[in-house]
């Protein structure tokens, strides 16, 4: 849902919305969270940090500020706000690591960045139905030629088409795709 979609059903049905958007959400702002704080805080720390974030989100749609686009966007700026400054306050408080023993932390405990996985997972997702969506052949050519890497010569011969009129299909491909995704990308 857009942020416009959930200020109209924040209204209707505020404790629902609510939990919908927590549910939603959750493991994301929780990974963002922890990977700030996990070398100053404790546990109780970041689910202090991670609630103070869902507050502000709720808030911030209770508003009559408009935010255009996804909310995905707006809920990850809150959260690393919010554990940057967290990660202040307990930086100058001193406070211990986060044990690796705690229940849970072992799942998390990663050098990988959830939340950036996340979005280039979403982002490959996206992307690949636009090019589903470009139909037949245009779909198999640009999968063929950019994911396999074949030559348009290879890939002519798949279609049964010349590799010029592939590399053709291909630069007109290419441009319906780009419209596709520019227009994907303001309906967010």
């Amino acid at each position: 849902m857009t942020d416009t979609e959930y200020k109209s059903r924040m209204k209707d049905e505020p404790s629902l919305c609510q939990r919908e958007l927590f549910d939603e959400y959750y493991n994301y702002v929780y990974s963002i969270v922890f990977n700030k704080l996990r070398s100053c805080g404790s546990r109780e720390d970041v689910d202090e940090c991670v609630s103070d974030v869902f507050s502000d989100v709720f808030i911030s749609l209770d508003s009559d500020k408009i935010h255009g686009g996804d909310i995905k966007g707006l809920i990850a700026t809150i959260a690393r706000r919010r554990a940057v400054d967290m990660f202040r306050k307990l930086s100058s408080k001193g406070k211990t690591d986060i044990s690796i023993d705690d229940e849970g932390v072992r799942e998390i405990a990663s050098d990988e960045r959830v939340d950036q996985l996340t979005e280039a997972a979403e982002t490959a997702n996206a992307l690949l139905n636009a090019v589903k969506s470009l139909g037949q052949p245009d779909s198999t050519i640009i999968i063929q030629k950019y994911y396999y890497n074949k030559s348009s010569g290879e890939i002519a011969g798949a279609v049964s088409m010349k590799p010029a009129a592939v590399r053709q299909r291909i630069s007109r491909a290419l441009k319906r795709l780009n419209e596709i995704l520019a227009a994907a990308g303001e309906g967010r």
